[in-house]
């Protein structure tokens, strides 16, 4: 899992014991003993029960991290603990911590655990904020923060499994999802005036019938997004893939889902031999620009060929 912000921003699951992720616990326990005047409630745990360890890393260079730790057989099946969120101060304000969380989140869901609990303190008002933004909510405190004052602990039910399938373009429920993001995206673009049917087959003609692969993803069986790459044209160069139509169900949105559709769809042209990603967005999306933006994707002038008959398009790159 690797992206891009001011520099090259990489996630990585790492050992408990790597030297990275041990300087950057020290930090954190250093900065809460100089916050609360005295050492962190369970400044000595160890790994035993850490199921993952997250770095991130800014052009190289460790600066947060974060860690899992399986509480199930102490808080009930299921549950997972967050430990040892951390951020160095000269890198806060970037957007690093909420993709810490979303990657921990991401790696509990994998493992089977579907609800995260943490705790923090009233002197990190900045730590709450972030939690409380990401959805977890205030619960009673729990082990050995039982009657700690200054503690507050916070919980989250996490969504459902996803899984994924690898189906044809055709495929019933990828065509509805499209279908709904064309009847999403219709108001924002009254120059492409169309119905939301009309449009969803002409670019199922004219933008499915070329080498593709399209990933479908389920949340209880339900159909909850969708993402296609498909064979660039030619006038892109060789070793091109196109990204096209990723959507998430409003419902299901703000999971990391669209990370997720973007980077099977990258794994999969680079199985295939791609060495690049393009695909183009429109300009009045700006969650979608953003997305990209996050996952390194830059800028590029589109071939001659495309540019004249997509006036509201915005077109990205990203070699993998």
């Amino acid at each position: 899992m690797a992206t891009r912000t001011r520099g090259d921003v990489r996630l990585e699951l790492v050992a408990w014991d790597d030297p990275d992720a041990t300087a950057l616990r020290t930090a954190q326990q250093a900065e809460l003993r100089a916050r609360y005047g005295d050492d962190d409630i369970g400044h000595a745990m160890t790994g035993d029960s850490i199921v993952a360890m997250v770095v991130l890393r800014v052009d190289g260079e460790a600066v947060a991290c974060g860690a899992l730790r399986d509480a199930s057989d102490e808080l009930g099946p299921g549950t997972g603990e967050l430990k040892r969120m951390y951020v160095r101060p000269e890198h806060r304000g970037r957007g690093l911590s909420p993709r810490v969380l979303t990657a921990l989140e991401e790696e509990a869901a994998r493992r089977g655990l579907d609800r995260l609990v943490l705790e923090t303190g009233v002197l990190q008002p900045e730590a709450i904020g972030l939690y409380l933004a990401a959805g977890y909510r205030p619960v009673e405190s729990y082990g050995e923060y039982v009657g700690v004052v200054e503690s507050r602990c916070f919980a989250k039910r996490l969504l459902p499994r996803v899984s994924v399938e690898r189906v044809a373009w055709e495929h019933p429920d990828a065509v509805a999802l499209r279908r709904a993001m064309v009847a999403e995206l219709a108001p924002l673009y009254p120059e492409h005036a169309d119905d939301a049917v009309g449009t969803a087959a002409r670019l199922a003609d004219d933008q499915g019938t070329v080498g593709s692969t399209t990933f479908l993803l389920r949340r209880d069986g339900e159909p909850v997004g969708c993402a296609t790459r498909r064979d660039a044209a030619a006038s892109w160069g060789p070793g091109t893939a196109e990204l096209k139509r990723v959507y998430v169900v409003p419902s299901a949105r703000g999971r990391g889902l669209s990370r997720r559709l973007v980077g099977l769809v990258e794994v999969d042209a680079r199985a295939r031999g791609a060495t690049r990603v393009v695909l183009d967005t429109g300009i009045r999306q700006p969650a979608a620009l953003e997305l990209y933006l996050s996952q390194g994707y830059r800028p590029v002038a589109p071939p001659a060929d495309a540019w004249p008959v997509l006036p509201v398009s915005l077109w990205l790159a990203r070699d993998l």
